[in-house]
């Protein structure tokens, strides 16, 4: 039984890797940067691009990667949504400088 375990482990962990080099890491970062981007209270930008490398990677996760991007999205927006000031301005920096390559700098 223990070896079944470890052999399962094993299995998920190399097609954790296989990902075309976009690492675990990568997606929940652009997952995060899509929730940031969809928020109206720091200016809803086009998610197009983001949407579509989630998507497309996303066919590669494991279920519990999936629902920790999903996690990171709602967290992010409900982080935006109630933002005063002084956070607003952070989450935009972070915004403008960690999800530049995710949603391709267009704004809606």
């Amino acid at each position: 039984m223990k070896v079944l375990i470890i052999a399962t482990v094993a299995v998920a962990s190399f097609a954790g890797v296989a990902h075309a080099g976009v690492s675990n890491f990568q997606y929940l970062e652009a997952a995060r940067c899509r929730g940031l981007a969809a928020s109206e209270n720091l200016g809803k930008l086009d998610t197009a691009a983001v949407d579509t490398f989630l998507r497309t990677e996303g066919a590669t996760r494991t279920l519990a990667v999936k629902t920790s991007a999903m996690n990171k999205m709602s967290s992010a927006e409900k982080d935006a949504a109630s933002a005063d000031a002084e956070k607003k301005a952070k989450l935009l920096a972070e915004r403008e400088s960690s999800c530049g390559a995710y949603l391709g700098g267009g704004a809606k």
